[in-house]
């Protein structure tokens, strides 16, 4: 589209035309534009141009413009067919823009109802008038305030060209972050007359002076002002003319007065009507930061500015004086409380529900009605959703019997409504959100310290629940409005938010001094080797070195898979920090796959030795059976010498480690055997006997195989030589006593099973033998019937002798069974060998009996259906199938399951044919009756058959007994046939595996020569095998002497190359001990151990300490200096910081606090010993302990109990109530999950974070619950790290981010921008508790308020946890090179002169943490 040459008037009239009607629903549209042409020729019907006919309406279809003409293309009302007009040239600017720009827009000719009226349109029409043909055209508008969620971008730009926006520019993308929101939001003046003394009614307590200034910005929210005198009075109401924002007033084309909206293309005449929807509403969000008093205000609030009883509410509802606030459950009780001390004069009443409207009717609106204050909950309201809205009218027969229930929270007009931590309804479409907007009020506030968790979104919840519009219409509205019109969101919030932040009111607060000390921990021993251990696990994982270079060129680090690898990898780090059991992946890989006991330290580290020994009796298997490859090769290739020096050399070491593992199974089934007696359920201990059992199986087969192999061998010599020869005789004997030694080996491995088979055999045998299962033939009664019983007799005759036929098949089918159950298993017999198809063979005889048990199983389905009538669909089922499957050749033995279902269908005794024995006796039983009855009437007849028929009875009754009784003996038999059948299979299977072993390796390649290449890559192998066995026997040596010598003890050990004393040093793979000066020096010559001359790898060390790292205590302290320069310090100091020292005396007491009870670890331990010292030297003082983790808080409650420190958590029943109330509760355990927002938990004045985080505004929530209005104690608040790990980097990271918020707020209080630049600050000197002077305190602590609430502001919260209950911190991926390598501990290796260096490793640190740098700040960092 072509620009236009000279400007755009409002309207524009060239000749005068009558005014055009148009059509419906166009009529109430509004011109903005529009131009008359002179068409000078035309060839539309000259029928339809008449001087005197209304105008005919058209579309401009296109238009074709040059010097000589200007032809429009038109199509004449609703027809498709095109006509031409040429009109006069030249044509101007605008009459072309306005052509054009109606090309492009609906035609109103064209509109067919009831489709939906458009935005905008265009109208044009010919009509002949005296002076000659015009064409007008016309672009309409449509006048009105409904809004539309999305609007067509090039209708904003038509709207804009005709009807200029006065100061508003246009639609520009502006990227969101969440400081925009606490830039934009009001923060009330500091003035004498802002903050003067109010008198609030019915209020008991002061405000301070930020408090009063809030005070009065909400009062004027609520159209009330205070006079100086401090009664309140009604502001003025806004003028006539009063235009909401974002509206500019303007003249369409025929210039009558409109009013435009252009960032919602919105315009209509009607000013009333815009007021009315558009206004200002009453009421807004008090967003003050976390502990600054909202709740005070809002009961300031509810004293001032009471309901006027003149005020006319809606029609229909009950006009109420309350305020109803909505409060999340947790917190109703702390609103009880607060209402009752600072206001306890103010009626209030707790809504419970609608089920007690059903039970008190229209009491209980009365009881709401003359309330100050309502109080409910989201879980409330969230349960009256579908009892708020109107139910929809459905056209019924009769008239409903029942009324629709409705919440009396919708039936009341409430003065004022409050959604306490407003956040939870941020989403606007839960069910508490729509029951809270559907609430009837006058005034409506959202109270929340966070108001942005996720993004701008959530703040449309909040103006959904206000009714703001138009920012309420819709989520797309919305997100157009503030991505593409900022200006109007600012205006918007600095008019509805106010926000105060403790930075800001720091002199007006007043709130005692908050101190925050670091307390850097040493791990014990066996933590610091179990977290050694996972780091090395992590960097095998992730392919780097320990100091976070790429082991390969083609690293990734922005791969997502390498990301979330490091991410939970960083994630069991840190759970390993607090406890080894803390986190799904650790647990599982601690041998726990569920919360059991909490394990101690020593518990811990059996667990780990467990754990190593299993690696090392793993990697032992793998190396020996490298080695018997390597002798297969040399045995193929007909080198048997070398092959049985390798087999022999193979089962010596087997030897050795079966001992080894036969020791210590018979150690445990020991210690089993002992604690089963005291624990019957000890599953742990079953677990590990398991376990050690497997070990040693595994180590026995690879004896099996190498004494197997040695016969081979010696086989295969002995055949070298003469028959009858003293060699001959030798190879022989070494034979022989091999293959008896591998049978003899065999047995054990298949003694278990063996035993079980045999057990079952034997119960076979004896039942078999003694006879205890018959089945017994079914004999027909005797005697001779009479006339009447004749038939029954020959019935119960043939049902006797089908039953029999049957029994008989049965017998056949027993015996069958127990004979082959009863035959000796394959290698229980002497000379028996394996042959290799010992499974195979057997699964051969299995096949057979599965088809003889399964006849059997059918056969006693059928014998019970005979004696009973109930059919088994079972078996009918299983049959069928049998059936199917064996006619297609599947299945156990096709042909003879057909034949053995042919035999059973052949003797089955049918139902249908011959009855069941209980029918039988049934029938017997009715005719007795009938027949007794003739008896009693004089039939002397009767009574001989009755008296016959009573013995038939009898005996078919003890007949029915002896068969039930044989069939229930007969189906426990059948089912012991099946375990012992199973049982052997059982055993056949493990046979097999053992056959297998031995099994000839690359048969094809005997007796060819062999191949050099693969006979070098098994040596390469044996030798990897061999190096990473001497370094996790190294490990494994190293735990064992942890667990041998005092962990605690800090005695220094004796090198026994120098005789000198030494407290780090290194301990052999062979147990033994030096300095590391000493060993290196002797293994650079001797490549031994010095004391037992075992042969030593580079591998084969590993580092000891004998004293363990100090404990640190550092405060918080940042100075100005500190906001432009970052001093180094020594190891310990951490950088970016700086730190004063404070008195250690508190740390010796500390340490010297005597734990009655096992060791959890380092931090449990320090922090249990904290809270004791506090219990001591801080009677009646009460701690926050808090931690990411919701494991590590179960862990801990776990560990408090054994040290009967007495604590309660968020999640327990009355836990909060219970803490702050009952004097001997000492602690509260809070994770970041619990929903503690809004929180009051001032009783205490120490706060435990466990952990270090990056995102510091998780924990400044937990701090926020101590720190707050209403604290009157010194908060101190104690972050506990691990010396040496992930933490320290974390922490670093964290204290960096804050600090540059400290120096960017430094900047802009410098530069005179700083909100607070015009208040003085006081730089005060004091002592620390330690008695040490720290300079300027006031000033330390403004900066740490200020990088606070700024972190609070920056912060994106929905992004700052893992997903889960159990989920932590969701670190950045810029950030997780940083947090695992940034601070890794530069150990002196002991082989370091040895070891390869890396040029690119000391570089790679640098380069990750520039780049992430440039991410986070751009390129302009550098």
């Amino acid at each position: 589209m072509e620009e236009c040459d000279e400007p755009i008037p409002k309207r524009r009239k060239t000749y005068h035309v009558a005014k055009l009607v148009l059509p419906p629903p166009f009529s109430t549209y509004s011109p903005i534009a529009q131009v008359t042409l002179d068409v000078l020729d035309t060839d539309l019907e000259t029928a339809d141009l008449h001087e005197d006919d209304l105008p005919l309406p058209v579309t401009v279809e296109s238009l074709l413009d040059s010097d000589e003409q200007v032809l429009i293309t038109l199509s004449v009302g609703k027809r498709r067919g095109l006509k031409q007009a040429r009109v006069k040239v030249p044509l101007g600017a605008t009459d072309r823009q306005i052509l054009l720009d109606s090309t492009h827009l609906d035609s109103a000719v064209r509109y067919r109802h009831p489709a939906a009226p458009p935005l905008a349109c265009a109208y044009s029409s010919i009509q002949t008038t005296a002076s000659g043909v015009k064409l007008n055209t016309l672009i309409l508008w449509e006048d009105t305030v409904s809004l539309r969620d999305k609007v067509d971008p090039k209708l904003f730009a038509i709207l804009a060209r005709y009807v200029p926006p006065k100061t508003a520019p246009g639609p520009l993308f502006e990227s969101w972050e969440p400081r925009q929101f606490y830039d934009s939001v009001h923060v009330p003046e500091e003035s004498e007359e802002a903050s003067a003394d109010i008198n609030v009614p019915f209020l008991e307590s002061s405000l301070f002076p930020f408090q009063r200034r809030g005070v009065r910005w909400l009062l004027r929210r609520e159209g009330i002002d205070l006079m100086s005198s401090g009664e309140p009075q009604l502001l003025p109401d806004p003028p006539a003319d009063f235009l909401p924002q974002g509206f500019d007033r303007a003249e369409n084309s025929d210039g009558v007065t409109c009013y435009v909206n252009h960032a919602l293309g919105l315009l209509s005449t009607d000013l009333s009507s815009i007021q009315e929807r558009f206004g200002p509403i009453k009421g807004g969000i008090l967003a003050d930061e976390m502990g600054l008093g909202k709740t005070l205000e809002i009961i300031s609030l509810i004293g001032l500015n009471p309901r006027p009883t003149a005020l006319r509410g809606t029609i229909g509802l009950r006009q109420s004086p309350s305020t109803l606030i909505i409060t999340p459950p947790t917190i109703l009780k702390q609103w009880k409380q607060e209402l009752q001390v600072h206001a306890p004069s103010l009626r209030v009443y707790y809504y419970p529900g609608v089920g007690t409207y059903k039970k008190a009717g229209d009491k209980l609106i009365e009881e709401l009605l003359n309330q100050d204050v309502v109080l409910t909950t989201y879980n409330v309201i969230a349960k009256e959703v579908h009892y708020v809205g109107e139910k929809p009218g459905r056209q019924l027969r009769n008239p409903q019997r029942y009324e629709h229930l409705k919440s009396p929270l919708t039936q009341i007009s409430w003065w004022r409504v409050c959604l306490d931590e407003a956040q939870m309804v941020e989403s606007g479409v839960s069910s508490a959100a729509t029951v809270a907007r559907l609430i009837p009020r006058v005034n409506a506030w959202a109270v929340t310290g966070t108001p942005l968790r996720k993004g701008h979104r959530d703040l449309y919840g909040l103006l959904l629940f206000l009714r703001s519009v138009p920012w309420s219409y819709s989520t797309r509205l919305w997100d157009h409005l503030v991505s593409y019109h900022r200006p109007l969101f600012r205006d918007m919030l600095g008019e509805v938010a106010m926000r105060h932040t403790k930075d800001f009111v720091r002199e007006d607060l007043r709130l005692p001094p908050q101190s925050r000390h670091t307390i850097t921990i040493p791990f014990t021993p066996i933590e610091e080797q179990h977290y050694s251990q996972l780091f090395q696990e992590l960097c095998e994982d992730c392919d780097l070195d320990r100091t976070g270079a790429p082991q390969t060129g083609d690293w990734d680090p922005e791969s997502p898979t390498m990301i979330e690898k490091m991410r939970t990898w960083l994630t069991r780090l840190r759970q390993t920090c607090l406890h080894p059991e803390v986190g799904g992946h650790n647990r599982r890989a601690l041998g726990r796959s569920h919360n059991g006991p909490l394990r101690t330290v020593e518990q811990v580290l059996d667990v780990m030795i467990d754990l190593q020994e299993g690696l090392v009796r793993g990697v032992q298997r793998t190396h020996l059976m490298t080695m018997i490859r390597r002798g297969q090769l040399l045995e193929n290739s007909q080198a048997t010498a070398q092959a049985q020096a390798v087999y022999k050399d193979v089962y010596e070491q087997a030897c050795v480690i079966v001992e080894e593992c036969r020791q210590q199974f018979e150690q445990e089934q020991k210690t089993s055997e002992t604690l089963k007696v005291e624990d019957d359920d000890n599953e742990e201990t079953s677990a590990r006997l398991t376990t050690m059992r497997a070990r040693l199986r595994s180590a026995l087969e690879v004896q099996h195989i190498a004494i197997f192999f040695m016969g081979n061998i010696s086989f295969q010599l002995k055949q070298l030589e003469t028959e009858g020869s003293e060699a001959f005789e030798e190879y022989e004997k070494k034979e022989t006593t091999a293959y008896e030694k591998a049978k003899s080996i065999r047995g054990e491995l298949l003694a278990e099973n063996l035993r079980h088979v045999n057990k079952l055999i034997t119960t076979v045998k004896s039942s078999i033998s003694s006879g205890s299962v018959a089945i017994p033939d079914l004999g027909a009664p005797d005697g001779y019937g009479g006339i009447e019983s004749r038939k029954i007799f020959d019935k119960i005759d043939a049902y006797c002798e089908a039953m029999n036929i049957q029994a008989q098949q049965l017998r056949e089918l027993r015996m069958k069974m127990a004979d082959f159950l009863s035959q000796a298993l394959i290698d229980e017999d002497e000379g028996v060998e394996l042959q290799g198809d010992e499974y195979e063979s057997s699964t051969k005889h299995q096949d057979e009996m599965y088809a003889y048990m399964e006849a059997l199983r059918a056969l006693s389905a059928d014998r019970s259906e005979a004696l009973t009538g109930q059919e088994n669909m079972l078996i009918k089922q299983e049959m069928k199938q049998f059936l199917r499957a064996a006619k297609e050749g599947e299945g156990p033995a096709p042909e003879l399951m057909l034949k053995l279902l042919a035999e059973r269908e052949h003797k089955r005794v049918k139902v249908s044919t011959f009855g069941c024995l209980r029918g039988l006796i049934a029938e017997v039983r009715q005719m007795v009756t009938s027949l007794q009855w003739q008896e009693g009437n004089g039939h002397v007849r009767a009574g001989h058959e009755a008296a016959i028929l009573e013995r038939v009875l009898k005996h078919m009754q003890q007949l029915n007994t002896a068969q039930t009784k044989s069939l229930t003996s007969l189906e426990q038999e059948v089912n012991q046939f099946r375990d012992t059948m199973n049982s052997r299979l059982d055993y056949y299977r493990a046979l097999q595996r053992i056959s297998d072993t031995v099994a000839p390796f690359e048969e094809e390649n005997i007796g060819k020569p062999m191949s050099d290449d693969h006979y070098a890559n098994l040596e390469k192998e044996e030798a990897k095998h061999q190096k990473k066995l001497v370094s996790l026997s190294a490990k494994l040596r190293y735990l064992l002497h942890m667990k041998a010598t005092e962990t605690k003890s800090s005695a220094p050990r004796v090198c026994t190359i120098c005789t000198d004393q030494f407290e780090v040093g290194t301990m052999t793979s062979c147990g033994h001990q030096f300095c590391k000066d000493c060993v290196l020096t002797w293994w650079a010559q001797h490549r031994n151990c010095p004391i037992c001359k075992t042969t030593l790898h580079p591998n084969s060390f590993h580092d000891i300490a004998y004293k363990p790292a100090e404990i640190a205590v550092q405060a918080e302290s940042p100075s100005s200096a500190s906001l432009m320069n970052s001093p180094s310090g020594p190891d310990r100091s951490h950088d970016q910081s700086i730190y004063s020292d404070i008195s250690t005396t508190m740390l010796n007491q500390i340490k010297d606090i005597d734990l009655r009870g096992p060791s959890f670890g380092s931090k449990i331990d320090f922090l249990c010993r904290h809270i004791l010292w506090l219990r001591e030297h801080d009677p009646g003082c009460k701690s926050i302990i808090f931690s990411q983790y919701r494991e590590f808080i179960d862990v801990l409650a776990r560990a408090f109990s054994e040290y009967k420190i007495s604590s309660t958590r968020f999640d327990t029943k009355n836990g909060i109530e219970n803490f702050k109330a009952d004097p001997s509760i000492e602690c509260f355990l809070l994770h970041a999950k619990a929903h503690s927002a809004g929180l009051n938990l001032v009783v205490a004045s120490h706060v435990f974070l466990c952990e270090p985080l990056i995102n510091t505004a998780i924990e400044l929530q937990a701090i926020a619950r101590v720190h707050r209005i209403g604290q009157y104690r010194p908060t101190t608040v104690w972050m506990y790290l691990i010396a040496d790990t992930v933490e320290e980097s974390i922490y670093e990271i964290s204290v960096a981010r804050r600090l540059a918020h400290l120096k960017s707020t430094s900047d802009g209080k410098h530069s005179g921008k700083g909100k607070g630049n015009g208040k003085k600050s006081k730089a005060t000197s004091s002592s620390s508790a330690s008695g040490t002077a720290t300079p300027s305190t006031s000033l330390q602590e403004n900066a740490i308020d200020a990088a606070n609430s700024m972190e609070l502001q920056a912060a994106d919260l929905s992004k700052l946890l893992a997903a889960g209950k159990n989920g932590g911190e969701m670190v950045d991926s810029q950030d997780l090179w940083a947090c695992l390598f940034g601070r890794v501990k530069k150990r002196e290796e002991v082989t370091g002169g040895f070891a390869h260096t890396r040029p690119a490793s000391s570089q790679v640190g640098t380069l990750l943490r520039l780049e992430a740098a440039q991410r986070r700040h751009g390129p302009e960092v550098l």
